[in-house]
C-alpha cells in the first residue's frame, strides 16, 4: 500500500515538475494575465506546502527514528525508512514548485505594470494625494 501511494503521489507530481510550453505574457490581455498568475500562487503555494510538509516529516520522522533506534528491533525498521525516504521525495519535488510558481508570479506582475495607467484628470497635490475633477 504504501508503495503504490509513493508512486501516486510522483505521478501527479511530476507532470508539473516537466518542462511546460513558455507563454508570451506580452499578448495576454489582462484577464489572462490574472489567471495565469492565480496559477502561479497555486504552483508556488502547493511547492511550499509539498516542501514544509515534506521537510517536517523528514526532521521529526529523523528524530523519532534515532531516539527509538535499536538493533534487535529491526522489523520496525521497513515503514520508518519508508517514510523518511518518502518525505525526501515530497521534499525534493516540492521545491522546483515553488521556484517555478515564485518565478512566473513575479513575471506576471511586471507583465501586469503595463495596465496601471493614471487616470487622465488626476492632479497629484502631495505625496500618495490625488485629486480627480
Amino acid at each position: 500500500m504504501k508503495k503504490i501511494i509513493l508512486l501516486f503521489i510522483a505521478f501527479n507530481i511530476m507532470p508539473n515538475l516537466m518542462a511546460q510550453k513558455e507563454i508570451n505574457l506580452d499578448t495576454l490581455n489582462i484577464d489572462q494575465l490574472n489567471l495565469y498568475k492565480g496559477k502561479a500562487v497555486k504552483l508556488r503555494n502547493t511547492g511550499m506546502t509539498l516542501t514544509l510538509i515534506g521537510g517536517t516529516v523528514l526532521v521529526v520522522g529523523g528524530i523519532l527514528f534515532a531516539d527509538d533506534y535499536d538493533d534487535s528491533n529491526l522489523k520496525d525498521l521497513g515503514w520508518r525508512l519508508e517514510l523518511l525516504v518518502m518525505s525526501e521525495l515530497v521534499t525534493v519535488a516540492g521545491i522546483p514548485l515553488w521556484i517555478i510558481g515564485g518565478i512566473r508570479k513575479s513575471k506576471v506582475e511586471i507583465a501586469l505594470k503595463k495596465f496601471d495607467i493614471k487616470p487622465n484628470n488626476s492632479m497629484a497635490v502631495g505625496l500618495r494625494i490625488t485629486l480627480r475633477f
